[in-house]
């Protein structure tokens, strides 16, 4: 058996046939280097499949994201081999690496408030708290979306999926007043609607979003990612007593099994609390 030409017809199929990029290719082959220089002279039985996996991936120290990407990559080659070339390649032996995710750190509220503004930057940083958005979510944020009256903003999701999220009569005072004196003086004919524009009139970046966030979470010392946002609303509303379910509604997780990480981190975040009381005793 040929391992590298099979390699290669693998990596033209994924060109040709499914239309990948060349650098998600490049990416295939990388990742399948090890895998074709360790069954160069071995048989693709299960026995020797796993132990790649175990000596090369998981001896290896990578990162568990790393390691399954690597398995990812692996699996597909097999199925390959498998289905397209009739070559019997267990590829159901190679599993994800299960692992929890690290909580991201806990901040207080009173610190995060002390983020927020009237301007276009802290409001940015509230309306991301205020409605869990992701950064793209702000991005992509029209007034049109907004229920002023109502107290609701309409949300488009990862693979553009709706949801409705309650936000305080507060902040769309807040988000009113901006529109009729700080958005205003940069709107023109090419903004369409979007709430959040550059000083060019354009539609934010992801990337301008991320620098601004960046940039006030270390005006309080704090280097956080723009994302913690997103994390901390979902945590405080869990210490204010709101349910797994309607939080994971707000954020519009697929399953509440993604959502309960906020609990370990209210939790944790209590019974530190709870020890320096202990201590001051």
């Amino acid at each position: 058996m040929d391992i590298d030409a099979l390699l290669d017809e693998f990596l033209l199929y994924l060109s040709i046939n499914r239309g990948l990029s060349d650098n998600t290719v490049e990416a295939y082959a990388k990742d399948l280097e090890a895998f074709s220089k360790f069954f160069k002279n071995r048989s693709l039985s299960s026995k020797n499949i796993l132990e790649f996996a175990e000596k090369h991936y998981e001896q290896k120290h990578y990162k568990t994201s790393t390691i399954n990407r690597k398995l990812s990559s692996l699996r597909t080659f097999l199925k390959f081999l498998s289905h397209k070339k009739g070559i019997d390649a267990d590829y159901d032996v190679i599993k994800n690496i299960k692992h929890r995710r690290k909580p991201p750190e806990y901040i207080g509220f009173d610190r995060i408030k002390s983020l927020f503004s009237h301007d276009r930057d802290g409001l940015i940083v509230l309306f991301m708290y205020a409605a869990g958005l992701r950064v793209s979510e702000l991005c992509g944020l029209k007034i049109s979306d907004i229920m002023f009256d109502a107290g609701f903003v309409r949300v488009f999701g990862k693979s553009s999926k709706e949801r409705i999220v309650p936000v305080d009569r507060r902040t769309l005072e807040f988000i009113e007043i901006y529109i009729k004196t700080e958005r205003i003086k940069y709107a023109d004919k090419h903004s369409s609607d979007f709430l959040f524009l550059s000083k060019s009139g354009k539609k934010l970046s992801r990337y301008a979003v991320w620098k601004i966030v960046k940039k006030k979470f270390l005006s309080i010392g704090i280097d956080a990612h723009p994302h913690a946002l997103r994390h901390l609303f979902a945590t405080h509303m869990i210490e204010n007593g709101a349910s797994l379910r309607s939080v994971q509604e707000m954020l519009g997780h697929e399953s509440v099994t993604t959502t309960q990480i906020y609990t370990d981190i209210s939790d944790s975040a209590l019974e530190n609390e709870f020890h320096k009381l202990e201590i001051l005793k």
